[in-house]
Order: structure tokens, then C-alpha cells, then sequence
């Protein structure tokens, strides 16, 4: 029905919302006209909000992984292998 760039009149701006919502789109003013444009990609997280992530979802923080890695901790190979992970991860934060 609809298609990127394509112009949008006051007739058809109510079913053209529409489209643009179900179709990751939206309608944006261009030149004194309203056109349908692709929405932009979403951002890549970046390594702080990636780590700020992992440490919600795992409880794993800095100073509990550095309990978890120590020698003879006790700890299961998983929790040190997610341990390892986030503290690479981190790492690029420290440099």
C-alpha cells in the first residue's frame, strides 16, 4: 500500500501512520511535504552498558568476581566461566 519515500497527503496520513508504525517506519517532513523514511537502527549498547547489563542479570559485580576467581573459591566452573567473560569484557573499561 505504501513504500519508503513516498509523500504523504492529508487523505491518506491516517492510514500511512499506520503503515509506517507496523513497518518500522514514520513520517517525517521534508522539503514542505511529509515522506515515509526507514526508522534508524538502534544503537549498539556500549561495553560500560554492556557490562552494566551482564552484572544486573548475573549479580556478578566487580568485587564478586574477583571473590569468584579467586584461588579455591569454591565457586561452580559456570560462575567462573561468566565471571571470566564479564571480566573481559570489562577489562576494555580499565585500559
Amino acid at each position: 500500500m505504501f513504500e519508503m519515500g513516498q509523500i504523504i497527503t492529508n487523505e491518506n496520513y491516517t492510514q500511512a501512520a499506520i503503515w509506517c508504525n507496523q513497518n518500522g517506519a514514520h513520517m517525517e517532513e521534508q522539503n514542505s511535504t511529509y515522506r515515509i523514511v526507514k526508522n534508524p537502527a538502534d544503537a549498539e549498547p556500549s561495553v560500560q552498558e554492556q557490562v552494566q547489563m551482564k552484572e544486573a542479570q548475573t549479580g556478578l559485580t566487580r568485587a564478586v568476581r574477583e571473590l569468584v576467581l579467586a584461588e579455591n573459591s569454591g565457586a561452580s566452573e559456570y560462575v567462573k566461566s561468566q565471571a571470566r567473560d564479564l571480566e573481559t569484557l570489562a577489562a576494555v573499561l580499565r585500559e
